[in-house]
């Protein structure tokens, strides 16, 4: 919750919207999101402002991606990185895509069966990815990360995953930074929380930074929205 905002909306029913956060929440509102795919989509982009595919493509090139890779999506939602990431790894590689909505998890199914390279989607929680160690090249989460609990453990478990020099590409959303739209944020944060699960004070970008090496961060629309970017190593 941003510090210093102005509490337009109620505290009981801000608190309230917060409250309802967790695995149980997380699981209906995907659950139906799944099943209203137009709906997502039209809430996605426009929260984007028309430029969701322009956002996903920026993230995933940032992944340089060659053919013959095998790419991980985390919280794959209904697949809608999966054409662009196919289209990079090529017939020889391969995707995985996990989400832990059972919901998104059909649609992102249905949506492998059309693309020219393997796809395997699971359904499992991010903080326990059930993938062996080192067993992808490159793995990208768009707007998945900010609505799970746990962020450093799902970060560690990304960084096991990884191949040593593997690269991470993250798109998220936070709180707005720039002071022109700050006043949105009471109003954005408690909207999101219940219809996305989201946790506007989750530290991605520390998380990332902690654990990987050569991070970028590119912040749009006041610092709302931001790539970042890092390679899995030790070595700083």
């Amino acid at each position: 919750m941003s510090t210093g905002s102005v509490p337009i909306v109620t505290p009981p029913l801000g608190e309230w919207a917060f409250d309802r956060r967790g695995p149980e929440h997380s699981k209906r509102v995907y659950d139906w999101w799944g099943r209203h795919d137009w709906a997502y989509r039209a809430f996605v982009n426009g929260y984007l402002l028309g430029r969701e595919g322009a956002f996903r493509t920026r993230t995933v090139e940032s992944l340089g991606l060659d053919p013959g890779d095998w790419v991980l999506d985390v919280g794959c939602g209904p697949g809608p990185n999966f054409d662009v990431l196919a289209d990079a790894v090529g017939p020889t590689g391969a995707l995985v895509g996990v989400d832990a909505s059972e919901g998104m998890v059909e649609r992102a199914t249905a949506r492998g069966t059309t693309l020219d390279c393997s796809a395997t989607v699971l359904q499992a929680d991010a903080a326990r990815l059930p993938l062996r160690d080192a067993s992808v090249d490159a793995a990208c989460a768009t707007l998945s990360l900010s609505a799970m609990p746990d962020i450093p453990a799902v970060v560690d478990q990304l960084a096991r995953v990884l191949r040593p020099g593997g690269r991470l590409a993250v798109l998220d959303a936070r709180p707005f930074e720039a002071a022109y739209a700050r006043w949105l944020n009471p109003f954005i944060e408690r909207a999101a929380a219940y219809l996305t699960n989201w946790y506007p004070d989750a530290d991605i970008v520390g998380a990332v930074d902690e654990r990987f090496a050569d991070t970028t961060l590119r912040t749009f629309q006041g610092g709302s929205i931001y790539v970042l970017t890092g390679r899995n190593g030790t070595e700083r």
